[in-house]
């Protein structure tokens, strides 16, 4: 079974990874299920951040994958194929998050679905709330390649070369994205940004 992580890390669980439909199996280029198996758990954990639902981040990488398998005798000349994937993701998390502002799911309950699969290790769960739904609009608020390099990089935990494949840059582009990134989080936070000992962001 995939995984984020474990209950013990408070993590969230991922599903099995979905085959393609049956019939197609025969018929698929051995090189596209190898892109699937590389890359699913990685948009899963993408889209699952930005949708907060499962369900709707299942249906995102489900489509992009389907779309990337109609497409695949062409993407798999690409220079960056996984980096014109995460671009169809995005358009599948939007249609998703579409169908999600028709359900008028509030901020605050997405907030809430995340707490629930993470320990916050605090005695106050209303600080953790208010901490969390100040650091979604603040990660919301940057510019899109930067926030796509902090929500990789910082909040799911992906090695600069994973967020460099992922978006089609090189790891010198994804460290000066940070570089601009974080003061404008510790500003839009009112709050100091310090360097653990491996350059990660800490309290």
């Amino acid at each position: 079974m995939s995984e984020v992580g474990t209950e013990e890390s408070g993590t969230i669980g991922l599903p099995p990874r979905p085959l393609p439909p049956t019939g197609q199996l025969s018929g698929l280029d051995p090189g596209y299920w190898e892109f699937h198996t590389a890359n699913y758990d990685n948009f899963l954990r993408y889209a699952s951040y930005d949708l907060r639902s499962e369900e709707l981040a299942e249906a995102a990488v489900d489509a992009t994958f389907h779309e990337v398998m109609g497409q695949w005798p062409r993407i798999k000349n690409m220079e960056k194929p996984t980096a014109y994937a995460m671009t169809v993701l995005k358009k599948r998390i939007i249609d998703q998050g579409r169908k999600r502002a028709r359900t008028s799911i509030p901020v605050e309950e997405a907030v809430l679905w995340d707490l629930l699969h993470e320990r916050t290790g605090r005695n106050d769960p209303l600080a953790a709330v208010a901490e969390k739904i100040a650091l979604y609009s603040a990660v919301g608020r940057l510019p899109e390649r930067q926030r796509d390099v902090v929500t990789l990089y910082y909040l799911l935990d992906q090695p600069s070369q994973v967020v460099a494949q992922m978006l089609g840059i090189d790891q010198g582009t994804v460290r000066s994205h940070l570089k601009r990134a974080l003061p404008r989080l510790a500003r839009a936070m009112d709050m100091p940004i310090e360097r653990t000992g491996h350059g990660k962001a800490g309290a």
